[in-house]
């Protein structure tokens, strides 16, 4: 993965003689890819957290002409894409549906805007959801809500595996039970009551999972096989995996593509995505939570952060906070998402659903003057493809950062990765030291910032600490290290060495080792939200969802792919990654704001960057002695920490943090 010829254009480079130096700009996305061109001319909004992006989302299906295509790994009718009293209404009919307060439905339901608009007299479109689907993944995973959630008498394992309905909201329920009904009578794909809106679900072929893991790049790391056990790494691989794409595409071809418009995002189309950026500790915007709901999350904060503690008796109303990002794109990086689209539904649609993929760029999709500087690249993992696109892009990608690698992702847990970036950085360091008059402690520094949950399955436990080892950071998962010094669990990787109890360890450099040998600087943060609940101070975790990476104020990618084998080689999913100050280091402001509080918006200025690096990990700090002292953290950051020890592994298939509704 480090030799990066196949995926660069060779270049010339005029070399000044005198001063031996050269120019040349570094190729960030992923060249000489003619079926996943990089384009310029696009117009690129990002936007932060489900209330934006859902809203845009919502104002562009109302204002659709033609048609909407939807890939989603989970659909839920009842979710309201615009919630609170200044919520869009469309018209006076979907308006006079929500409730005064907050009763659901407090804003309009995704399942009756798509009937809305497929239904209207006038420019009624067509609709298609493309949905992932399997008897036994759904049952426990509940992405469906209404359908997934309800026995079906021909699957008795499903039933078994089965979740309660999650929200406490019988109404709720049933709207959404009586939708799928409605639109996916008997679980039949295409066979809905209204010709207009089409709902096709799609799975994953065994066959497919094992020809990707053995395909270029292949995987350095083989998933933990443990005989008879059908929930360990490779089982689950193997037997779960999951269409993962979220993406979203308006009026391809209609009028030539003038009113085209698609989304690359990690935000899945159920109601437990729907947050603000304010992070409320208990918003009653967002969905209301069932006291065992609660009980879950209270026993998982426990043993994540002071397993000997007490359990905690808040009494939280309404899911937990969520963090998640979203693109809205027009031009013509929108011809992959409708090839994307195109392929997924006619390998699962009825044949008289199957439509024709176009195979030129529809010739009035609004194109911008292009700019060098402004590439854009829609980039997949598709096991029926072969297509490992995203993590070639990830590799390329960091191999080239010299000021920051901003990763927020909800799984971080692909050593392999983190290999790597250590070889890369290792190379730089290797040429600085070749360098005349060049001495080590001169080299410049590689901030590091990871921003991720507590996992939310005790199998995924092993492979973070091991992700963590490797960049420095094992000090935040002691009782885990411990349990690997004690020789109960193998790290099993190409780097591990014979430990004393006799299984392969890791070596655990520190956060200073890694500083001072490869001049790279790590931080590790989670994120909670403070308010009061019941009179008392409670500190809450914010569910990174995310799947963002920013570089250098130049380089950012965002979409559905975790940082994990599953995503990298498994699951479909689909990102977009673009180039240019203008996108990227505009995220990062806003981001870095948000996470301290105003405290920094960060820098893409390589002299600022060590403050802007010492702030936040000041700000971590302050905050931990704030949590202390019984008061309002400034922002959302703390260091992260995890007190969970186990051998268990697992390849993060989605496992439900509550008895309810999964976090994909």
């Amino acid at each position: 993965m480090t030799k990066h010829l196949k995926t660069q254009n060779p270049i010339d480079v005029a070399i000044d003689e005198a001063g031996r130096k050269g120019n040349g700009s570094v190729q960030w996305l992923l060249e000489n890819r003619e079926e996943m061109p990089i384009t310029y001319g696009n117009r690129l909004h990002f936007m932060v957290c489900g209330e934006e992006g859902f809203a845009e989302i919502a104002k562009d299906i109302w204002d659709a002409r033609s048609t909407v295509d939807v890939v989603c790994w989970g659909f839920d009718p009842g979710m309201e894409l615009t919630r609170g009293p200044m919520c869009r209404r469309f018209d006076p009919d979907l308006g006079n549906e929500i409730k005064k307060g907050n009763a659901w439905p407090r804003g309009v339901r995704y399942g009756r805007l798509l009937e809305a608009v497929t239904t209207r007299k006038d420019n009624p479109v067509t609709v298609r959801l493309l949905i992932w689907y399997d008897a036994r993944g759904s049952a426990r995973q509940n992405n469906m809500p209404g359908y997934s959630d309800v026995d079906q008498s021909w699957s008795a394992v499903a039933n078994h595996v089965r979740q309660s309905p999650p929200y406490a909201n019988p109404e709720r329920h049933k709207y959404c039970a009586d939708w799928w009904a409605r639109h996916l009578p008997g679980g039949r794909s295409g066979a809905g009551s209204n010709p207009r809106l089409q709902v096709v679900l799609r799975g994953i072929a065994a066959g497919d999972v094992k020809a990707m893991l053995a395909a270029a790049p292949k995987e350095e790391d083989q998933p933990a096989y443990e005989s008879g056990n059908p929930i360990d790494e490779t089982g689950l691989l193997e037997n779960y995996p999951t269409h993962h794409q979220k993406p979203v595409l308006i009026d391809y071809a209609h009028d030539g593509g003038s009113k085209a418009v698609g989304y690359v995002m990690g935000l899945n189309s159920v109601t437990d995505f729907w947050d603000r950026t304010a992070h409320e500790i208990d918003d009653p915007l967002r969905e209301t939570w069932s006291a065992g709901n609660v009980d879950v999350e209270l026993t998982h904060e426990r043993t994540t952060q002071d397993p000997k503690g007490p359990l905690r008796k808040t009494a939280y109303g309404h899911t937990k906070p969520y963090q998640d990002y979203a693109c809205r794109v027009v031009g013509p990086a929108l011809k992959r998402l409708h090839e994307n689209f195109e392929r997924g539904w006619n390998l699962f649609a009825p044949a008289a659903l199957q439509t024709r993929e176009l195979t030129e760029l529809p010739p009035k999709v609004p194109v911008l003057p292009k700019n060098p500087a402004h590439g854009v690249q829609i980039v997949r993992t598709q096991p029926h493809e072969l297509d490992k696109s995203i993590k070639e892009l990830y590799f390329q990608a960091t191999s080239f950062a010299r000021n920051y690698i901003y990763i927020e992702n909800q799984y971080f847990f692909y050593p392999e990765f983190a290999r790597h970036l250590k070889r890369e950085r290792g190379k730089f360091c290797d040429a600085w030291a070749r360098l005349p008059d060049k001495p080590m402690t001169d080299v410049p520094v590689l901030h590091l910032f990871i921003v991720i949950p507590h996992p939310e399955d005790d199998g995924m436990v092993p492979r973070t600490f091991d992700m963590l080892t490797e960049l420095g950071a094992s000090t935040s998962m002691p009782e885990q290290a411990t349990h690997v010094d004690k020789g109960k669990l193998d790290q099993d990787y190409t780097d591990a060495h014979k430990g004393k109890k006799g299984n392969k360890v890791l070596d655990r450099p520190s956060l200073k080792q890694l500083q001072d040998t490869l001049g790279l600087k790590v931080s590790v943060a989670r994120l909670r939200t403070s308010g009061v609940i019941g009179n008392q101070m409670a500190y809450r975790e914010i569910y990174i969802h995310s799947k963002l990476m920013l570089i250098d104020d130049v380089f950012v990618t965002l979409g559905s792919a975790n940082l994990n084998q599953r995503s990298m080689s498994v699951d479909s999913e689909i990102n977009i990654a673009a180039t240019g100050q203008v996108w990227a280091a505009d995220l990062r402001g806003r981001v870095f704001e948000l996470h301290s509080g105003g405290r920094t918006n960060g820098s893409g200025d390589r002299l600022e960057m060590p403050k802007v690096f010492d702030k936040w990990e000041k700000l971590m700090k302050d905050n931990a002695q704030t949590r202390k002292n019984n008061q309002s953290m400034q922002g959302f950051l703390l260091e992260f920490e995890d007190h969970r020890a186990t051998s268990t592994m697992h390849a993060s298939v989605t496992v439900p943090s509550s008895d309810s509704t999964a976090l994909a």
